[in-house]
C-alpha cells in the first residue's frame, strides 16, 4: 500500500504544473516572472522524471504502465 503515497506525489506535481501554467498565461509576456515559473516546471518535470525512472519499479505492474518514462 506504500506505492499509493508515490500516485499522491506524482498527482501533486502534475497539480503544481497546471497552476503555474495558469499563472504564466496571466502574466504579461517576457517578465521575470515568466522565466522564473518555466523554470519551476521545468524542475518539477525533471523532478518526476526521477521519481519514475528510479521508484516505479516498486509499483505493482498494472499501475506502472500508466507512467512510462518522460
Amino acid at each position: 500500500m506504500a506505492y499509493i503515497y508515490l500516485l499522491d506525489l506524482y498527482e501533486t506535481i502534475d497539480q503544481r504544473i497546471e497552476k503555474i501554467k495558469l499563472c504564466i498565461e496571466n502574466s504579461p509576456e517576457n517578465s521575470n516572472e515568466v522565466k522564473y515559473l518555466e523554470g519551476r516546471i521545468q524542475a518539477l518535470i525533471e523532478f518526476k522524471k526521477i521519481l519514475i525512472d528510479n521508484l516505479n519499479i516498486k509499483l505493482p505492474r498494472k499501475i506502472r504502465k500508466q507512467f512510462k518514462k518522460l
